[in-house]
């Protein structure tokens, strides 16, 4: 029986409220309200009492308390629910801020912490597949008590969460708590503990871990969910995160494909060109819009015969053996050294032009053939004319012993100048030529160079001297200038075997003094006008013209002319023959330093 109104000393009404049980047992609210008649003396003469069924008005005092609770918990409910979404907002937020995951996975397990955990791990695996410890909050609480932490490696529980894709919570959804403490995270005792594993596009990425020790219920479906959504987020920002990466990586890559000397070239497993970098259309001339989407074997001219001569090794590890094959492109033959790695989608193949090393290895053999006939020929003559003089068996007479004396001095001479042309080449390639600048007369060395080749010219051979006169000093090595006007004026003697005349000329343009050797001989072919100063090249390599040659003549020439700021060249005539010239800088020009010397620089 619940009072209404306590009743008054002096005996005001009171008004009581209880319950009375009705004979059909239920219970029912009433209110009694109880007062004292008097007389006009004010003396008690009864007490009177009405009892009123009040079950209505209690059941709507019920009614109200519950509709208060259930506001107050929808309130609260509410704020929980709206500090969870903007526990998931601001997560969200500082995950898609950025690429760069690390940060943003500490300052999401902060927030976890901040709302609802005690403890909050973040685990991911790395490039290598191992799993690492990313990120480790604790809250304050869990400050304050001096709780000891997880590890710093992913215990096994994570690792099997990680592997087998499935979520734990501790203690499990729909058992009930018996208070004791579960082991997680290691040694740490945690009241209830939920494990989130990291996916995207069916791979592991890692796992979210949230415990609590010291504060709140044991984990329900939401918290779950809540995780679970949370978790999504997170390995939404990580595999972003990886996909980005590898872009960049195959943006540098193909970076590097397009910059790479060497040419590069991907086959699919049905053998279609997959890609063709900029490197492969220089060396066969190619273009990538011929190639790429067409089988290699229709594309590539070539290929079908050479593909199963390419090694092709199942790993990129250095080392692997690489086949020199032909190709033919629409500019000729072209040599290749080119090796494969087989992978799971295609092979890809490397290769690199070798086409002038293949020419200058036989052209290196042409020069020791040639040397080597060059050579020998003097060492016979030597030879057989020393043995001669040697015999006793019969006897030469003065004018004949002067004969073979004369016929050893002059192929020795001849020996000298071989081995001398191979040994400048040698200085000249290892950098050790010094040379002298001086001014001297060009007249003097052209009249000297005409008047010791006239000496042993053929009589078929007229030389002749075409200098303009008033020609300004020269600033040079003269020994060097003399060497290499006795090369080219001997050289249109030797290209002149019906004989002919040969012209040297000098004139004088713009601060230079030119150079000039013209012939009436076989001449040059214009394609061979750029060779011909090569190392070991020379125009007629089998000597089908009777001309021989180490093919180290004009290339000295060329070399020492450039060493002394001059240009060389060579010219055909008209009517027949060439013309080759050489310049040089007068002294006055090297002296003042005048543009005209600037302009030779830019022109060689």
């Amino acid at each position: 029986m619940l009072p209404r109104r306590a009743e008054a000393a002096d005996g005001t009404p009171v008004s009581i409220d209880y319950r009375l049980l009705a004979r059909d047992g239920r219970a029912v609210w009433v209110r009694e309200d109880r007062a004292t008649v008097r007389d006009r003396k004010g003396e008690p003469l009864y007490v009177q009492t009405f009892l009123r069924d009040i079950g209505e008005l209690k059941r709507g005092d019920d009614r109200r308390e519950q509709l208060q609770a259930a506001e107050r918990d929808a309130v609260s409910d509410s704020a929980e629910r709206q500090a969870r979404l903007d526990l998931l907002r601001r997560a969200g937020n500082d995950l898609a801020a950025t690429v760069e995951v690390d940060t943003a996975l500490t300052r999401v397990a902060e927030f976890v912490v901040e709302e609802f955990a005690d403890w909050c791990v973040i685990d991911i695996v790395d490039e290598a597949g191992e799993l690492r410890r990313r990120a480790v909050a604790r809250a304050e609480m869990a400050k304050a008590y001096g709780a000891r932490g997880p590890h710093d490696d992913p215990e096994a529980e994570i690792r099997a969460a990680v592997e087998s894709g499935g979520t734990w919570v501790l203690p499990e959804l729909g058992e009930a708590s018996s208070g004791e403490r579960v082991h997680v995270l290691g040694d740490l005792e945690a009241r209830s503990a939920i494990c989130v594993p990291l996916w995207a596009r069916r791979q592991p990425l890692g796992a979210l871990t949230i415990a609590r020790t010291e504060r709140g219920p044991v984990y329900g479906a939401d918290e779950v969910a809540l995780a679970e959504d949370l978790a999504a987020r997170i390995a939404l920002a990580l595999d972003r995160a990886r996909l980005y990466r590898e872009v960049e990586e195959r943006s540098d890559a193909a970076w590097v494909l397009e910059h790479v000397a060497d040419g590069v070239l991907l086959l699919d497993r049905d053998g279609v060109v997959r890609l063709w970098n900029p490197a492969a259309e220089a060396i066969t001339f190619i273009e990538a819009d011929e190639v790429v989407g067409s089988a290699a074997t229709e594309a590539i001219p070539g290929w079908k015969a050479a593909a199963d001569t390419v090694p092709v090794s199942t790993t990129p590890a250095p080392g692997h053996d690489e086949v020199l094959i032909p190709l033919e492109t629409s500019r000729g033959e072209r040599w290749i050294a080119i090796s494969g790695v087989r992978f799971f989608g295609g092979t890809v193949y490397a290769f690199r032009d070798l086409t002038d090393v293949r020419q200058l290895e036989e052209i290196k053999a042409d020069f020791i053939a040639t040397a080597s006939h060059e050579l020998r020929t003097p060492l016979a003559a030597v030879y057989g004319a020393a043995q001669t003089l040697l015999r006793h068996d019969f006897a030469l007479d003065e004018t004949g012993r002067e004969r073979f004396v004369s016929l050893i001095a002059d192929e020795s001479e001849r020996l000298g100048r071989i081995v001398n042309e191979i040994l400048l080449a040698n200085q000249l390639d290892a950098g050790r030529l010094d040379l002298d600048a001086e001014p001297f007369d060009a007249h003097d060395v052209v009249d000297r160079v005409v008047e010791a080749t006239r000496m042993h010219a053929p009589p078929t051979v007229i030389l002749e001297v075409e200098a303009d006169n008033g020609i300004s000093p020269v600033s040079a090595d003269v020994d060097k200038v003399r060497q290499v006007l006795v090369n080219l004026v001997e050289n249109a003697i030797k290209y002149s075997p019906d004989g002919g005349r040969v012209g040297v000329g000098i004139e004088e343009r713009d601060g230079f003094v030119r150079f000039l050797v013209r012939d009436e001989g076989l001449g040059v072919a214009p394609e061979e006008e750029k060779r011909i100063f090569e190392k070991f090249y020379r125009s007629d390599p089998q000597m089908t013209r009777g001309v021989g040659g180490t093919g180290l003549g004009l290339y000295i020439c060329k070399e020492l002319i450039d060493r002394m700021a001059g240009r060389i060249w060579v010219e055909s005539n008209d009517d027949k023959g060439s013309t080759f010239a050489f310049e040089l800088p007068t002294a006055e020009v090297l002296a003042h330093g005048d543009p005209a010397a600037r302009r030779l620089q830019s022109r060689k």
